[in-house]
């Protein structure tokens, strides 16, 4: 829950600053005045740049799709806004559940001729080159005609299924999809100048930027099959340790062994699986994934009374996780389970993380000595 509501809250403040800051961006001196027309076009490079660095052709796409009423001119041309406001909500909520390809390619280019194609499709109904009789009749004898209607619906499908995707992920992407979306409906109809237009349009190009910061950050941070913060963040981690805290190590018993009877693909399922439990009973420790079929847990503070049976918790739950995975000689999907092996070491004043971490790594190795599947401790160094 907490990572869910995180992942939008940024995104929110951002939407919320911007509205405040556009109520008052008259007052700003001429200077900051004269240069506001040109903040969206500078925030849409920054972020095109970044998006090709971090090879995100989805960013790519919709910074362009923010850019179109900017290069377009015509603000005060409602069919034309109306036509832009349904295809970029839309394609935002659309981008939303398309996997990420890269920056410039073939699936970018037909993503962005697909874009164009609902643009200009939207636009020539919206100017009458293309007339469907049936759209200015009233609906239902009220007072908005049906193309209103179908508009709306079409807004209204988009936020709930990007609004929806996102709660049940998480994803950062989506989340930022759908303050997109509610910036652009509140910069369709509650701003009254241009000067509140371009501020409203570059805090969008900010929160994309933002984005693709944080992205940047997940890409160096966390290990991408297992969730789990990789080494990079264990050592950043272990650097600005407290005086108590404890460092355990866990292995999961036969991997290679497993690996040659399953399959590197199923062993990746396993990691996850092994990441799963890790992520939910390590608590009041932090997980990290150290490399190939070790992690780490680090905790610190007050509750290290609770390591060990924490420790013994995660030992039975990855004994008890059951994972489906495809046996080659029986050509069949069966469920195993597997085994972790467990070796704690708690920290004394004066010793460096790094000791504590090879301690941790010897009573892990004697847990492996005695039968695996345990957890032991580290007796406490004799001399520093």
């Amino acid at each position: 829950m907490s990572e869910r509501l995180s992942s939008l809250l940024v995104p929110c403040m951002i939407l919320l600053v911007s509205v405040y800051a556009s109520l008052y961006v008259a007052l700003l001196p001429p200077l900051w005045v004269g240069l506001l027309p040109l903040l969206p076009f500078i925030f849409a490079g920054v972020a095109i740049l970044l998006a090709w660095h971090f090879n995100k052709g989805r960013v790519l796409i919709l910074v362009l799709l923010l850019l179109v009423p900017k290069l377009y001119g015509d603000s005060d041309n409602s069919a034309s806004l109306t036509a832009y406001l349904m295809v970029s909500c839309f394609c935002i909520a659309l981008l939303g559940f398309v996997p990420e390809r890269g920056f410039f390619n073939r699936f970018v280019v037909n993503r962005i001729l697909f874009v164009l194609m609902l643009m200009c499709w939207c636009y020539a109904i919206e100017r009458n080159w293309v007339s469907f009789a049936f759209l200015d009749h009233a609906f239902l004898s009220a007072s908005v005609s049906w193309s209103t209607v179908l508009l709306w619906c079409v807004l209204f499908v988009s936020t709930l299924a990007i609004g929806a995707a996102w709660w049940l992920s998480g994803d950062r992407f989506r989340a930022s999809g759908l303050i997109s979306i509610v910036s652009l409906l509140v910069i369709s109809h509650f701003v009254s100048s241009d000067m509140q237009f371009n501020a409203l349009l570059s805090a969008q190009f900010l929160l994309w930027i933002w984005f693709l910061l944080m992205e940047s950050h997940r890409m160096a941070y966390l290990d991408d099959m297992t969730k789990l913060p990789g080494r990079r963040a264990l050592n950043e981690q272990l650097v600005g340790l407290s005086k108590h805290y404890a460092i355990a190590m866990v292995d999961v018993d036969h991997f290679k062994k497993f690996n040659d009877t399953y399959g590197h693909d199923m062993g990746d399922k396993v990691l996850k699986s092994v990441a799963s439990q890790l992520k939910q009973f390590s608590s009041p420790g932090k997980a990290f994934r150290f490399g190939g079929e070790e992690f780490t847990i680090v905790f610190r503070g007050k509750r290290l009374t609770e390591v060990e049976a924490v420790l013994e918790l995660i030992r039975e739950s990855i004994e008890e996780a059951w994972v489906e995975v495809f046996d080659p000689k029986k050509k069949q999907d069966i469920a195993v389970n597997v085994t972790a092996s467990l070796g704690v070491a708690y920290a004394i004043v004066g010793e460096s993380p790094d000791s504590v971490l090879k301690r941790a790594d010897e009573a892990l190795y004697q847990s492996k000595k005695k039968g695996r599947n345990r957890v032991s401790k580290s007796p406490s160094p004799k001399n520093l």
